[in-house]
């Protein structure tokens, strides 16, 4: 995943993937000697997922400023339909919790959904305090964070 976000913190507008269902790729294949099955989303599938469901057409990459207290975290904002998205990648080992988004004005609503080791695309807690979000971001995952304002 971290050469799809350098992608779009470059700001390329694509990255293609070949192959959509391989025992390696989106989607199991059913190879019993890979031990995918076959049509059932691999976590890749769920981790690319993270900018193809929530970073819709249309949308534009915006600058965003990271505190320093979020160093292991990457972090790539998109604004359009009066949302903000924020898909973050930890690629550290350690979870880093109570991560606080500060957005531009008044959140009314925030989804936030993960990917890890353990998850695929599981929704997760989050705390809105006004123009505040905080979220616990896990070890080794990719998440997304879309905040309705």
């Amino acid at each position: 995943m971290r050469t799809v976000h350098k992608s779009m913190e470059s700001n390329w507008s694509a990255y293609v993937w070949w192959y959509g269902k391989r025992y390696y790729s989106f989607i199991g294949d059913g190879e019993s000697a890979y031990g995918t099955v076959a049509g059932a989303p691999l976590k890749r599938g769920y981790a690319f997922a993270q900018y193809a469901k929530y970073v819709r057409p249309g949308y534009q990459r915006v600058a965003l400023t990271k505190s320093s207290k979020a160093s292991p975290l990457e972090v790539t904002a998109y604004s359009g339909d009066g949302k903000v998205t924020l898909v973050i990648l930890n690629r550290s080992t350690s979870a880093v919790n109570n991560a606080i988004i500060q957005a531009p004005q008044n959140v009314s609503r925030a989804e936030y959904v993960a990917t890890s080791q353990n998850a695929g695309a599981a929704s997760q807690p989050v705390g809105v305090n006004g123009n505040q979000v905080t979220v616990n971001v896990g070890a080794r995952s990719i998440s997304t964070v879309v905040l309705t304002l």
